[in-house]
């Protein structure tokens, strides 16, 4: 194994333990594990939080509350895709939740006297999925005598991260004006809530019912939480290959880079394929991020040192030089005095990139307990087929 991602379930305990400990007690906390739990293992991350004391677990697709489902979990999972009319039993049938954000899925839920549990759905300004606050009055009529059981109403904040709070503020307004709308119409509609990872920490006032937490669990965002957050997860290689060149000699594909003395280089057996990029990434937020990314590349056309990326080899960090290849990158180590083949070297990535296929390896008080190897899952699943 020359490549691996190592998780840390006691990092995420200890996360999730912060959060308990934020939101005002008879909060629910519902974690978020869509997206593979956003890298760290769908059914390792679902299982620890289960284990926590979770109130809700929270997916994406059908397709993954039905994998939890058969590993075990007994927690309310809810799914926040919507969903197709064929997955509408399954759902069912698995006590899976959904959500409902159209007025044609739920008139075929009425018109089939399906009974499922649902929370609703209500768009306010993310501009996705869920009801128009116009839709509210034909919701009602709907549900009104059906066997839909509304456990809950939620919406989606779209700038929870924008310093900025004007428009979460106007986001909140208009979802409170739609839950009182529901109740005026002698609707129970269970846990409403409207927080995610950013919002539990800076909107204390919103947190309603429940929060959802997703990035906080892994570590990320937190605002005045964020020092006390643990990474629980690291991606580890090791050096395959060690040589010698000159100065004045290109490195990597089109000579992006040329050594500006001689130099020891060390070869990863990492690359793109895996996931794994130092190209720097656009947001969109405003002109200024973008100035900022165009900025980055010009810099990183110079070879500038402000825009390389360093790895971490027996405690100091080391540069990736060159064009990250297609399953290989390039290292100049020659600060260091000793490094050898087969050194491990700690990668940072955007974990949500990084390929599944890649052994895991889990970790709880310091001790391995399980190894996840994914590929071979999946060609045991293709065999099996045969």
């Amino acid at each position: 194994m020359n490549k691996w991602i190592e998780i840390d379930l006691s990092a995420i305990e200890h996360n999730y333990k912060l959060i308990r400990n934020t939101v005002r007690s008879g909060v629910k906390i519902l974690g978020v594990v869509k997206a593979d739990g956003y890298g760290h293992g769908l059914v390792e991350v679902a299982k620890e939080l289960e284990l926590q004391g979770i109130d809700y677990l929270g997916v994406t697709e059908i397709d993954e509350g039905l994998q939890l489902r058969q590993q075990g979990i007994k927690k309310p999972i809810l799914v926040f895709g919507p969903p197709l009319i064929e997955d509408l039993t399954v759902a069912q049938d698995h006590d899976l939740t959904i959500t409902l954000g159209d007025l044609t899925t739920l008139k075929y839920l009425k018109e089939n006297n399906l009974e499922l549990k649902v929370h609703l759905k209500l768009e306010t300004g993310l501009g996705r999925t869920g009801f128009k606050l116009g839709d509210l009055e034909e919701v009602c009529n709907l549900i009104n005598n059906s066997q839909i059981q509304i456990e809950g109403v939620y919406t989606h904040l779209a700038t929870a991260k924008w310093a900025n709070p004007s428009f979460v503020k106007e986001q909140f307004a208009q979802f409170s004006k739609a839950t009182e709308f529901l109740k005026q119409r002698g609707m129970t509609i269970g846990l409403c809530h409207i927080c995610n990872s950013e919002a539990l920490v800076k909107y204390p006032e919103m947190h309603l019912d429940m929060v959802r937490a997703g990035n906080i669990l892994y570590g990320h965002g937190g605002g005045k939480l964020a020092q006390e957050l643990q990474n629980p997860w690291t991606l580890k290689a090791k050096i395959t290959y060690i040589t010698h060149l000159p100065k004045g000699h290109s490195v990597g594909y089109e000579r992006s880079y040329f050594l500006p003395r001689d130099a020891k280089i060390a070869i990863l057996p990492i690359g793109i394929f895996h996931g794994y990029s130092i190209e720097p990434i656009v947001r969109s937020n405003s002109i200024s991020d973008l100035i900022r990314a165009v900025g980055k590349l010009i810099l990183r056309y110079f070879n500038h040192p402000l825009t390389r990326t360093y790895v971490t080899i027996n405690g100091s960090q080391v540069p990736v030089i060159g064009k990250v290849g297609m399953q290989q990158t390039i290292l100049d180590v020659t600060q260091l005095n000793e490094v050898n083949v087969g050194d491990v070297v700690e990668l940072t990535g955007r974990r949500i990139n990084i390929s599944p296929l890649l052994p895991q390896l889990y970790f709880k008080e310091g001790q391995i307990i399980k190894i996840r190897r994914l590929k071979e899952e999946i060609e045991g699943v293709k065999l099996a087929a045969k």
